[in-house]
């Protein structure tokens, strides 16, 4: 008789499994429950402490937005979808945690239209998460019901995501939207996004006992809020920056976002105050050292610290395109660096650095303040009086040029950008003690208006970031008022650009109750400035008001506005704007519904950059003989201005022997 085969190995790995306990008969029916893996989803999320989604009814976007619902998270319907990833990353931007707002898009134009926001939340690092609802698998290279976008292939091979995964099997799709919540909390912070494909929608498969879902994802485990990392820089770096930097002539501190991000604004402002040093505050950080202390070396005057500085802190701040990418003259290279990030991908390479700490801010400040506390600097050095004396002086003197400057513009009409930035900045310290949120939508307006503001908190301002675009002002203004749950008024400036990308989501204010008064700076431009360039050649038509970044002139937006259900006014005249704000407040404050004032500004006045570098930019490739009269004039004037190490490279060898021979014939005349 042959011997028997001895099919398996019982002593094999999983061969216990015929050993291990019985579960619980209540686990066991808690295990089976017959149940919806969105249901499951609409409960992480709700726990991840997001109130609202953000987004526009489409396609498969429906049935995720009413499992949503069904547990109490609230829906925003925004008038376009870029709005609702604009909307997500400012309350990021303001909270340091992806909600209590997340995108939810629909498939199709859906995806596509929502790339700007999520290119913004990009830039500025804002955590967020984005669930993209996109059409079934199948219609992958078929141009299907709603489009053949897909969010995995857009967002992610695009690279504006820190990553995108697309879900195909709903039994890990918990694991992955709490996988989603954690990566955008994680440094580098930035968007995430989650594609769920068409097959999760009002089709039975998708549902199914509980344990079916719980693959990589327990709700006993992964049951609490997503938290940031606090990891501490290693002592002895610490002590030997700290040693470093008391050592210096003229130290000097450069906040950003990380400060915000990783709540550590008391902690910034306990290390200020021990050590004296003056400190800059950049983007979202910007108030976190009031601008009303000697010590923030704000607006204009940040160039005196900056580039004396001979030994500089650089603080929770990428640096990029807005910082020149480390290079001068926002940058002494002359002097050395130590750098506080996050992580380390977020250090800039281009400045000489000593050292460089990585690790939770908020933690990493505490040592420097506990360092201080026990080296013997409980209170700023004396030898760095001087170094601080001057640098209030500069930032004294640039106010003062601001004055001189403004003064000779009031009373004009079309009313000066200049002149209006004073006058609402004076209403808002006079009315509201400079407590309010504020975001900057306009080109010109973020010249002018940002000259003159005077931060006393953070997080306080919202704006484009490096993206530099717009029309996402409404949608910040909306955030602004969801995330401080209406508690104060919020002031979004706006240019003609943010009108037309995103004035209709004003409608989505209105409706909110969002207590926001929107400043249009009208000034009949999209963009002011080409009105100096796009002549001649450049014009085939010779219609300014169609070859130009022109508006129709003096457009009433204000009277649209009111059928929203906005308080409006108009501007026209300096002696009109204090009244017409007080005005607009009373109403936004005692009705909780916006206001917009339609302020008619100057065309022909140009945000600054236009002379130091963007019309070199854009028009560098004539020769100076083929410039209009006009740009002629303006860049003779601001030639010495110019921001040589950009512009220079784009502008022909003509202009410089053009300036040159302009002031040889005016100083002949």
């Amino acid at each position: 008789m042959a011997e028997k085969k001895e099919i398996f190995d019982l002593l094999k790995p999983a061969a216990e499994t015929g050993e291990a306990a019985v579960a619980p008969e209540m686990v066991q029916k808690w295990l089976g429950e017959e149940i919806d893996v969105m249901d499951m989803v609409a409960e992480i999320i709700k726990a991840e402490g997001v109130e609202y989604t953000y987004g526009i009814c489409a396609g498969n976007e429906t049935t995720a937005e009413m499992h949503f619902n069904r547990v109490g998270i609230k829906h925003v319907q925004v008038r376009h979808e870029q709005t609702a990833p604009f909307i997500a990353e400012a309350q990021a931007r303001m909270t340091g945690r992806p909600s209590p707002g997340i995108a939810l898009i629909g498939p199709g134009t859906g995806i596509t239209n929502a790339a700007t926001g999520i290119v913004q939340a990009m830039s500025a690092q804002a955590p967020t998460v984005i669930i993209a609802c996109s059409d079934e698998m199948w219609a992958d290279n078929i141009i299907f019901g709603q489009g053949i976008s897909r969010a995995y292939k857009i967002y992610g091979h695009g690279g504006i995501t820190k990553y995108t995964t697309r879900v195909n099997n709903p039994m890990v799709l918990p694991f992955e939207v709490k996988r989603a919540f954690r990566a955008a909390m994680t440094p580098p912070i930035g968007p995430v996004c989650v594609e769920l494909p068409g097959e999760y929608q009002n089709i039975s498969w998708h549902r199914g006992p509980r344990a079916r879902f719980l693959l990589g994802f327990n709700p006993m485990t992964w049951a609490a809020r997503t938290e940031r990392p606090k990891t501490m820089a290693p002592p002895d770096d610490v002590d030997r920056m700290m040693k470093w930097l008391f050592e210096a002539e003229k130290p000097a501190v450069i906040a950003g976002e990380g400060i915000v991000y990783d709540d550590a604004i008391p902690e910034l402002q306990e290390f200020v105050r021990l050590s004296g040093i003056p400190t800059h505050c950049r983007r979202s950080a910007r108030g976190a050292i009031s601008e009303y202390d000697p010590l923030n070396c704000g607006g204009r005057a940040r160039g005196a610290m900056m580039r004396r500085s001979e030994r500089s802190v650089v603080i929770g701040l990428k640096i990029g395109y807005l910082e020149l990418f480390g290079f001068p003259p926002f940058w002494n290279d002359m002097g050395t660096y130590a750098q506080i990030q996050q992580c380390r991908e977020n250090t800039c390479m281009q400045l000489a650095t000593e050292h460089e700490l990585t690790g939770n801010i908020k933690v990493i400040l505490r040592q420097m303040i506990d360092w201080c506390k026990g080296n013997g600097k409980p209170e700023p050095p004396e030898r760095w009086n001087e170094w601080r004396q001057s640098i209030a002086q500069a930032k004294g003197k640039y106010e003062q040029r601001s004055v001189e400057r403004e003064k000779k513009a009031e009373g004009k009409m079309p009313l000066h950008p200049d002149v209006a930035g004073k006058l609402i900045t004076e209403f808002l310290h006079e009315e509201l003690d400079d407590d309010y949120y504020s975001s900057i939508d306009g080109f010109t307006a973020a010249t002018y208006y940002s000259d003159w503001q005077k931060v006393k908190f953070a997080p306080s301002i919202l704006d484009a970031s490096d993206t530099i675009g717009f029309g996402h002002g409404p949608g910040q203004a909306i955030a602004a008022g969801l995330a401080s749950n209406r508690s104060k008024p919020i002031i979004a400036v706006m240019g003609d650009g943010c009108i037309g990308a995103g004035g209709m989501e004003i409608e989505v204010a209105s409706r909110f109750n969002i207590p926001a008064v929107f400043i249009h700076f009208n000034n009949n431009y999209v963009v002011t400035g080409s009105q100096y360039f796009i002549t001649g050649a450049l014009s085939p038509s010779g219609i300014p008001l169609q070859d130009t970044w022109a508006t129709l002139p003096n457009i009433r937006y204000d009277k649209m506005m009111a059928e929203f259900g906005c308080h409006p006014e108009l501007v026209r005249r300096d002696a009109e704007m204090k009244p017409a704000l007080k005005r607009s407040l009373d109403f936004v404050r005692d009705k909780s519904r916006p206001a917009f004032i339609e302020v008619f500004i100057d065309p022909d006045v140009l945000q600054e950059i236009w002379g130091t570098f963007l019309f070199q930019m854009t028009l560098g490739f004539l020769e100076w003989e083929d410039l209009n009269p006009r740009l002629k004039e303006i860049m003779n004037e601001l030639w010495d201005r110019r921001l040589a190490v950009l512009s220079d490279g784009w502008t022909h060898p003509s202009w410089a022997k053009g300036v040159q021979k302009m002031r040889e014939e005016l100083g002949n005349k």
